[in-house]
């Protein structure tokens, strides 16, 4: 211990910084109505709906199904099926590659 430790107070010395811990992404929303930050766990909770003003936020197709059905009553049928394009239409796209751009996008069929 130096000297000019011994002379000056415990009070005045400053402490080490300390790390600050960084919250993970994806823990807050933000309302798109209200602004308001909204803690993610306790918005799945309340069913995307802000606690603020009442806003009804998007969900998915599947995720409101889930959230609508009994757990373990869900069955689909005909997963397996394709769109095509047999009559070979043409816009400012071909649809054949708007069909492969929402595939690789939904990353379903």
């Amino acid at each position: 211990m130096s000297w000019f430790e011994k002379i000056v107070p415990s009070m005045i010395k400053t402490k080490k910084k300390q790390r600050s811990k960084s919250v993970p992404e994806g823990v807050w929303v933000t309302c798109d109505e209200c602004k308001a930050q909204l803690y993610r766990a306790e918005l799945e909770r309340n069913l995307h709906v802000c606690n603020q003003c009442n806003h009804h936020m998007r969900i998915g197709a599947r995720y409101r199904l889930e959230n609508f059905f009994d757990k373990g009553t869900i069955k689909e049928y005909f997963n397996n099926l394709i769109s095509t394009d047999p009559l070979k239409f043409r816009d400012t796209k071909k649809y054949k590659d708007r069909l492969i751009e929402s595939k690789k996008k939904v990353r379903r069929k």
